[in-house]
């Protein structure tokens, strides 16, 4: 994780202080006591994957047939690389390169308590990126796969790389891979979504144009057969460089929200929601989700998450270091005016060390709203926390760690299955790491 402080080391005191500072500031407020729900029940632990290749960056999605499916990385010559690397960042004092990593796909009928056997979905080993760049998959109404990825470009600049896409092929396997963005060695941090029209939509971070304003949001609109229905088109600008997006749809695919982390000519760096009303030809000016104040150099690697209920509410939440450590936590806002504004933020949980936090969100059938996000245990170990948020808007259960990690937990997804909720995450400890997923079922 990306350490903002060189002191990780905090006294009860200055947690204490934190805490106090969130519950009394004005938009800094924790719900009360008295307007809190229930906890939920998780089943134990259920690892994804092959532990010696080291996966990560667990993804999750439901397919229109019901089936949860996941999506992570893995390296097929764990102890090589990891010693080649080593070697070479010792040897040279530079970055070692990326490693040779796999995707892979597996499937789940019985809510996540057992899976089918994974396959993998590049047809050749790549560079394949993981954390909040790792590969998304989306269905279409057949239950036909649609994977994208992110790989380092020609040179290994993992700033400068391409975005990988691929397609179920109907024998049990993918497509060979190609690349989406026409200018080579420019995109990253993609997102594939199954628009209600029925087609794809692709989204990236892309720099083939570095001025005046750098990094721009490109998409590109896909249709079943998997053959490009547009050229890449850009909808913004100003974009954060390394931050994931978010995305969701309404009426039939005619609306359409995303939300990114933008930064200004000062290194102020906020979130934003975009919107289209023609199925995302278009987009609108972007709509300040939150003033933040949020000014550092480097980008925090820690996108927003975007849901829309029933109602027509949009439920976004992020993470920010605000104007001072004191501000710092996961936070959350609703605009009930179709993305016009946004309601003053909310603290979900204050940052309890130095840390950048990651978080997703997710909001179920009968509005309900999810949220899981990492924060820093009292042993100084990164975990996996959640809330949830009633269909009220207003009331919030108590915030529960649900994972254990021996050494660091980071970057949670969910899914939401009828009565059954999903998280999965990555853990790592030293050179190793996991992909683990947790289920627990939804009382109505």
């Amino acid at each position: 994780m990306k350490i903002l402080d060189s002191n990780r080391q905090r006294s009860v005191f200055y947690l204490t202080v934190i805490f106090l500072f969130a519950a009394c500031s004005s938009d800094l407020t924790l719900p009360s006591k008295g307007n809190r729900t229930a906890a939920i029940q998780f089943g134990p632990e259920i690892s994804l994957g092959r532990a010696e290749a080291n996966p990560a960056a667990p993804f999750l999605r439901l397919a229109p047939d019901g089936r949860l499916f996941a999506i992570w990385t893995e390296d097929e010559a764990a102890e090589q690389t990891k010693a080649s690397n080593a070697a070479a960042h010792h040897s040279s004092g530079k970055m070692a390169p990326s490693p040779l990593r796999n995707a892979f796909l597996a499937a789940s009928a019985d809510g996540g308590q057992t899976w089918s056997r994974a396959k993998r979905v590049n047809s050749v080993k790549e560079a394949i990126q993981s954390e909040e760049n790792g590969p998304k998959v989306a269905f279409g109404a057949d239950n036909r796969t649609y994977v994208v990825w992110s790989i380092p470009g020609e040179k290994g600049d993992k700033t400068r790389a391409n975005i990988r896409f691929a397609v179920e092929d109907g024998k049990g396997g993918f497509t060979a891979p190609r690349t989406l963005n026409e200018i080579k060695d420019t995109a990253r941090f993609p997102i594939i979504e199954s628009s209600p029209d029925g087609n794809l939509l692709a989204a990236w971070i892309d720099r083939r144009i570095d001025n005046p304003k750098p990094r721009q949001l490109y998409l590109m609109r896909i249709g079943v057969d998997g053959k490009a229905l547009t050229k890449n088109y850009p909808v913004g600008e100003g974009l954060c460089e390394c931050c994931k997006l978010g995305i969701a749809f309404a009426d039939a695919g005619k609306k359409v929200y995303m939300v990114d982390r933008e930064v200004d000519d000062k290194q102020i760096r906020n979130h934003v929601l975009r919107k289209s009303t023609d199925g995302a030809a278009t987009f609108s000016g972007p709509v300040q989700i939150s003033d933040d104040g949020w000014q550092v150099p480097s980008c925090p690697h820690s996108g927003p998450s975007i849901g829309r209920d029933r109602r027509g509410w949009l439920h976004v939440a992020w993470f920010t270091l605000g104007r001072s450590e004191q501000e710092a936590g996961i936070y959350y806002s609703v605009s009930k005016d179709d993305g016009a504004s946004f309601a003053p933020r909310v603290l979900v949980h204050a940052n309890t060390a130095p840390e950048t936090l990651y978080n997703n969100l997710i909001v179920g059938d009968d509005d309900t709203v999810y949220l899981a996000w990492t924060n820093i245990d009292a042993n100084n170990r990164a975990q996996i926390f959640m809330r949830t948020l009633a269909p009220d808007g207003r009331t919030w259960s108590p915030i529960q760690q649900i994972s254990n990690a021996k050494g660091n937990a980071s970057r949670p997804v969910l899914a939401l299955q009828k009565n059954r909720l999903h998280v999965a995450w990555t853990e790592t400890d030293g050179e190793a790491s996991r992909a683990v997923i947790r289920n627990a079922r939804i009382e109505p």
